[in-house]
């Protein structure tokens, strides 16, 4: 069922269900709440997201008043089907200046969820471990060039010189460069290694992503923990009207049913978000 053919049946099942419909005192000014609603919208989908975590998208966040029962929050609540996170060794780039695939503005994560498509995101400290392998294999390609370019030069004063003693010199001058040569490719083998592993890491990352699914993500938990911190928005309503927060998942909704009085003890911390999901009144459509 659609969330538009069901909003009015959310509200009014929840005056009905708690019996508390003839106390809501009514909202004759509708600006204040209009606007609450505006800034709700934003609060809600952060929160949410935050709550609940990837690869779950929480898109299309919509709050309205519905007169003397309260407040409809509704948003859909998608794992995308699709995660670009295939790959082969070190067949992807990462820019220096990104620390994480969060950094991709919201607009963009909710365009790739309303495709159902997913970018998995980057550790920041396994970004940054890469990075400086990286840098430190730069490093060693540069010294491994000047000795390379020394050694061609001793080489060649070598087949250029006709005294014995000075070959003698440039034949010991290009062992030691050789040796030294040997160790840095020595060294930057290893450090490719390194590397490999590092890859395999982010790999191993982006895999763990990808396999996680909606049933593993808390719902009811992100519920709790965003109305008790976030409900108090709605400054407008009484004490005696509701917040309902509308869940659409892939084949049904979610509701959650709160008083707002009960809203207000968890934000003063008399109640925790678990006691107040308790004292809620859920049902799925």
């Amino acid at each position: 069922m659609k969330l538009g053919a069901t909003l009015l049946t959310a509200g009014l099942l929840s005056a009905v269900l708690t019996g508390q419909v003839v106390q809501a005192r009514p909202v004759t000014d509708l600006e204040p709440i209009l606007r609450e609603l505006r800034i709700a919208e934003d609060i809600f989908r952060s929160a949410m997201a935050n709550s609940i975590g990837d690869p779950v998208k929480v898109i299309n966040v919509e709050a309205q008043f519905l007169a003397r029962q309260g407040v409809l929050v509704s948003m859909r609540v998608v794992v995308p089907w699709i995660n670009i996170n295939e790959f082969t060794r070190r067949s992807f780039d990462i820019g220096a200046n990104i620390e994480s695939l969060h950094d991709i503005p919201m607009m963009v994560h909710e365009i790739l969820a309303e495709l159902n498509i997913a970018v998995a995101p980057y550790d920041p400290d396994e970004l940054e471990a890469l990075r400086e392998l990286r840098a430190e294999q730069r490093k060693l390609r540069n010294e491994q060039r000047d000795l390379r370019s020394k050694l061609r030069d001793a080489r060649r004063k070598r087949n250029r010189q006709d005294d014995e003693d000075a070959i003698e010199d440039l034949d010991d001058e290009i062992a030691d460069l050789e040796n030294e040569l040997n160790g840095l490719e020595d060294e930057y083998q290893l450090l490719d290694d390194d590397i490999d592993l590092q890859y395999q890491r982010l790999q191993d990352l982006r895999s763990n992503y990808s396999n996680r699914s909606l049933s593993a993500a808390n719902l009811s938990q992100a519920v709790g923990e965003t109305v008790c911190n976030y409900g108090g928005t709605f400054k407008t309503l009484g004490s005696q009207q509701y917040l309902t927060v509308a869940l659409e998942l892939t084949d049904t909704t979610k509701y959650y049913v709160f008083k707002m009085e009960h809203i207000i003890a968890c934000r003063r911390g008399d109640i925790g978000p678990e006691k107040l999901l308790e004292r809620s009144y859920q049902y799925d459509v």
